[in-house]
């Protein structure tokens, strides 16, 4: 179990006597965030990365991202990207909701991009398959400011057709939650 604390104190007043000098600090309530115990493939005790789940375990969510492509519907997307509560236990940063809301921010705008790119063609887009590229790492504590470790795989493909036209586009960058992979950039991530 992680512990998150924040504490902020500020001098109230000086008490003095002849023999006593001394400062009253008061501090507000200490904030702690608890989150529960991560999944065995992320436990940060890990020794060894545990085996990296394949392409077959987010194809589903491939076809769900694509559907919501082709109909500029970013929340329906969703299922493929990562969760806020997922994000928050991975992330080792002070403020993972504000990288978070920017994170979902850049997916709607590449779901919107990319329904753009398909322009006429989205009425007869079909979902082909999602496939891997070789970029791909176990990642470890601390590597990417994080506080639990995972699989990243990036550079990754949905294919698609359009009448006889095979097409692809890129899904940049992917992590590991237990044995289940989730978009965290649909593009590439600037700061």
């Amino acid at each position: 179990m992680v512990l998150r604390m924040t504490i902020r104190s500020r001098w109230k007043g000086v008490l003095c006597s002849g023999v006593f000098c001394g400062a009253v600090l008061l501090a507000p309530p200490v904030i702690a965030q608890r989150f529960p115990a991560p999944p065995a493939h992320n436990s940060p005790s890990l020794e060894a990365p545990p085996p990296r789940p394949g392409a077959d375990t987010f194809q589903e969510r491939a076809r769900i991202l694509f559907d919501a492509i082709k109909a500029n519907d970013p929340e329906a997307g969703l299922p493929a990207f990562m969760t806020r509560e997922i994000f928050r236990q991975i992330k080792g940063v002070s403020d993972p909701d504000r990288f978070y809301d920017r994170m979902l921010r850049l997916f709607h705008r590449d779901v919107a991009a990319l329904h753009e790119m398909l322009g006429e063609d989205a009425a007869n887009a079909e979902f082909v398959r999602f496939e891997f590229s070789r970029r791909r790492g176990w990642v470890e504590v601390r590597e990417e400011s994080n506080r639990l470790p995972y699989w990243a795989q990036r550079h990754n493909w949905i294919y698609y057709r359009v009448g006889e036209e095979e097409r692809r586009f890129e899904v940049r960058t992917m992590n590991t939650w237990d044995d289940q992979w989730y978009i965290t950039h649909l593009s590439e991530f600037r700061r």
